[in-house]
């Protein structure tokens, strides 16, 4: 599980604001690994998570109530197509990246009504096998607009380094 270091209930709404503003933009990311019912339900369980929960139950959700598909197609490398099962941590690496995501940006919107003009990244989840672009950008101070621009927009946040699938980081206030 992710250590959130500001995750209270000022930031929990911080990021319900920022989910809505995604909402309005139509900037919810909605992944392909998602059934008909995850498709459905996967906007309210994350704003469920924001406000009481965290990306641990948000990934459980997932699981319990079989919101991923089982199967997707793939390319093989030696050309063709084929069938597989989706990995088993699916919903776990989706979750974790997505409430990272808003966690981050409601942090933004709060750092704003702090006057308060940049963040630190730092590993908020230990892993096995660190990869070192992710260990190079620890302690650094990000400028808000610079997140912001990171992570608003869905298609922009896929290139973040702050929100890479399993690297482990997010950002706390100085």
């Amino acid at each position: 599980m992710f250590n959130f270091e500001d995750l209270d209930e000022t930031t929990r709404e911080a990021m319900l604001n920022a989910i809505d503003d995604a909402e309005r933009t139509n900037n919810i990311y909605y992944s392909a690994r998602f059934n008909d019912a995850g498709k459905q339900q996967w906007l309210p369980l994350l704003k469920q998570a924001a406000l009481q929960h965290d990306e641990h139950w948000l990934s459980y959700q997932l699981e319990a109530q079989q919101l991923m598909k089982d199967f997707e197609g793939a390319n093989k490398p030696s050309g063709g197509y084929t069938i597989k099962h989706v990995p088993h941590t699916a919903s776990e690496t989706f979750s974790e990246g997505q409430f990272n995501r808003f966690y981050i940006l409601g942090l933004c919107k709060r750092a704003r009504t702090e006057n308060i003009d940049y963040l630190i990244v730092y590993r908020a989840k230990e892993r096995a096998g660190t990869r070192p672009e992710s260990q190079s950008i620890i302690g650094n101070r990000f400028l808000i607009d610079e997140v912001e621009s990171q992570l608003k927009i869905t298609k922009n946040s896929f290139n973040s380094p702050l929100v890479k699938p399993n690297s482990g980081l997010s950002v706390k206030r100085p």
